[in-house]
């Protein structure tokens, strides 16, 4: 699979509004997957796959161990990761149901896997990344801010087919 950096550009002054935008358009694809036809379930999929995989490999490298350290968090850090996983595994899932072609269930997954992510999301936003901005001093805050772009910048998933 080609994972396209295009669809989760890099934009914000800093890492918490970096994440938040990417939170929209994960929120978008979400959307997208609980009212996708069955024709449009595998595009859609691909496209969360490949956003969510930036995105989580962004926070958990470094935004959740910034949250750990710099935030004091070490419980919300472990806490993320875990429903980060949990996510992963389900998606994995939903896209297993539709190369299987056993996709009876899919809508329902689909569904509890968008309210998961909504969950983590709200608590990312509204816990962990607040406390992120109430702790990191200006110079932790720029840190973070560039590590972000850079390790964004630094992503290639090109393969070779």
């Amino acid at each position: 699979m080609r994972i396209d950096s295009t669809l989760l550009p890099v934009r914000g002054n800093d890492a918490v509004e970096i994440l938040e935008n990417d939170h929209q358009v994960i929120k978008g694809l979400l959307n997208e997957l609980v009212s996708a036809s069955h024709s449009q379930r595998s595009t859609v999929i691909e496209k969360l796959v490949g956003v969510l995989t930036i995105h989580n490999a962004t926070e958990e490298n470094l935004v959740y161990p910034a949250i750990n350290k710099v935030a004091g968090s070490k419980l919300e850090s472990q806490h993320l990761y875990h429903e980060t996983a949990d996510a992963d595994v389900a998606l994995f899932e939903l896209d297993s149901m539709l190369k299987e072609g056993d996709d009876s269930e899919f809508a329902a997954q689909a569904k509890k896997f968008q309210e998961a992510v909504l969950h983590h999301i709200d608590e990312e936003e509204q816990k962990a990344f607040q406390s992120l901005n109430e702790n990191a001093d200006a110079e932790h805050s720029k840190i973070l801010a560039e590590s972000v772009r850079q390790f964004r910048n630094a992503l290639h998933f090109d393969t070779a087919s």
